[in-house]
């Protein structure tokens, strides 16, 4: 704002007026400067998460088991977690206050979480404390290196195809060590931006061995349970850097990951090495549940796919719903899918049948895990709600527990 502190021509108190004018100017700079450092920004991936009684009623995004515990993860760092089944729920510490996307337990005890600007936190204790392993400030560093590395071995296959001279060779590899030196300058792009990339799914095949998968390619493996993370997206064959929506088990060193543009992915030694499979549909995926031989594909728009063959070839289901479907889970009778405005789609036994429902409200639901009682917990966009098996909206008493365990 711009004042003129001129004095009025002809004006006997024009002194006065001025001395007047200059104390509430500095009056209001001193509020303005007040107001503004005590609302400093803080780096929420420093600021822990505030508790609330209300965080089982907030956006929740993902929920698992741990043991005979149920935890689940969503917005403003907000990790709660049940032992009766769902019906009452405690917020654990968290260190941060970033969205957190996706959970996953590896046995009772070790747990990660994962979310946005690239955070990765860790449980020893079920879920009811939480560290942080790593951040998008990490994880931009670890992506500048290994396109670096990237590039110095495409620097080297060049020398070796020019001193061939094959004519193919050294076009190709060309070709490679021109993608790898652009693969260094997107890195040090990133992380001239600052931590800006989340992470939009977290597997572990034991307490040691894992992977975090994210937007925009994101890929990272860990082999000592989090303590170091390395960026190992050079393994995938996606040069397009398209979203890694979900990472899961197809069988017992199976693995699949299912993306954007009708991405599928999948490694039979443990992540090792990938392969693209046919993809049956060419929209965005959001994840695939497995039920032994049979798995269920699911994405965009409510379409659905079954395989007999851990995930090698599939066919369509019809639904009856066109909501997109963002979680699910295959349980002792029945398996649900959940998604969109209020969608719900149900499958008996051999995960054929499908039956849709919408529930009351038409909130979005993202995650879905059953329960000890044969229930399913779904949480999304109204937080938490308790479905019976066959996926009817309970109407139940859900709170937030209070005082000491």
């Amino acid at each position: 704002m711009f004042f003129n502190l001129v004095k009025p021509k002809g004006c006997a108190n024009g002194d006065a007026r001025l001395n007047g004018l200059s104390r509430v100017i500095a009056l209001l700079t001193m509020v303005l400067a007040a107001d503004l450092t005590q609302a400093e920004w803080k780096d929420p991936l420093d600021s822990p998460a505030l508790q609330t009684m209300r965080a089982h009623e907030s956006l929740l995004l993902d929920v698992t088991r741990a043991g005979n515990r149920i935890v689940s993860v969503g917005s403003y760092g907000h990790i709660v977690f049940s032992d009766d089944n769902g019906l009452s729920w405690r917020q654990s510490d968290v260190p941060v206050s970033v969205t957190l996307t996706a959970v996953h337990f590896s046995g009772d005890r070790y747990g990660w979480a994962v979310g946005h600007d690239g955070v990765i936190l860790h449980s020893s204790d079920a879920g009811r404390s939480w560290e942080k392993q790593f951040d998008g400030f990490a994880a931009n560093d670890a992506i500048v290196r290994a396109a670096k590395a990237n590039l110095a071995k495409a620097e080297d296959a060049l020398v070796a195809a020019s001193d061939s001279g094959n004519d193919l060779r050294i076009e190709n590899a060309e070709m490679a060590e021109e993608a790898a030196s652009f693969a260094v300058q997107d890195a040090e792009y990133d992380q001239s931006t600052g931590s800006t990339k989340p992470f939009l799914d977290v597997w572990f095949y034991d307490a040691n061995r894992g992977f975090a998968v994210g937007a925009y390619g994101m890929f990272f493996q860990t082999l000592d349970g989090g303590k170091n993370w390395e960026d190992v997206s050079s393994r995938l064959p996606n040069p397009d850097r398209l979203h890694l929506n979900a990472i899961t088990n197809v069988g017992p060193t199976s693995l699949a990951i299912v993306g954007e543009m009708g991405l599928l992915l999948r490694s039979d030694d443990l992540g090792q090495t990938w392969v693209t499979q046919d993809s049956p549909y060419d929209g965005s995926l959001f994840g695939m549940v497995d039920s032994g031989d049979l798995q269920l594909l699911f994405g965009l728009r409510g379409h659905v796919f079954r395989s007999k063959d851990d995930g090698i070839t599939w066919v369509e289901l019809t639904t009856g719903s066109e909501q997109t479907l963002l979680g699910g889970v295959v349980g002792n009778g029945e398996a649900l899918l959940v998604g969109n405005a209020g969608s719900v789609v149900v499958f008996n036994e051999k995960l054929m049948a499908p039956r849709s429902i919408i529930l009351g409200g038409r909130k979005a639901s993202s995650s879905v895990v059953e329960t000890n009682d044969g229930h399913f917990i779904i949480v999304g966009e109204a937080g938490v709600k308790i479905l019976d098996a066959s996926g009817e909206l309970m109407d139940l008493n859900i709170s937030m527990a209070t005082g000491e365990e």
